[in-house]
């Protein structure tokens, strides 16, 4: 093999494991919602907010938040030092300028996507219909019941 063709072959190998959201893995401890917007905006701060008012439920879920914004605005703020942001806008294909939250799986793939507003109970019951979250139900109580 020659210099350039081992260079490329590095360049692929470290790029998808050291930018790819989480880490590498067939099986995440989590489900995700990553929410990508044009600048630290009222939606963002409204969808901060409901994500507050939903923590319990999110939590129950195994749901963390994520929030990207091109201004350079992250939540949690060491987002930007952890991954490469373009990167991992690029690839979920996010329209730059817009806001698009994406829902992933435990499994690692997209389940659902949208826009500024999140219907929370929508993803509770997207996320309830799940195999996976199916078998959680059955072996523990919601802890959010009233």
């Amino acid at each position: 093999m020659n210099k350039s063709t081992i260079v490329v072959l590095l360049s692929c190998l470290i790029s998808s494991a050291a930018f790819g959201y989480p880490a590498h893995s067939q099986y995440w401890p989590h489900r995700s919602v990553l929410y990508f917007a044009p600048e630290n905006d009222n939606h963002v701060k409204q969808f901060l907010l409901e994500a507050l008012m939903n923590e319990c439920e999110l939590e129950d879920r195994d749901v963390i938040t994520l929030v990207i914004a091109e201004d350079g605005y992250t939540e949690p703020s060491w987002l930007k030092e952890e991954f490469d942001l373009k990167m991992l806008a690029a690839l979920y294909e996010v329209e730059k300028g817009q806001h698009t939250a994406i829902l992933l799986g435990k499994d690692g793939q997209e389940k659902h996507r949208w826009g500024a507003q999140t219907d929370w109970q929508f993803i509770n019951n997207l996320i309830d219909e799940m195999p996976m979250r199916k078998r959680e139900m059955q072996q523990k109580r919601n802890p959010c019941a009233i």
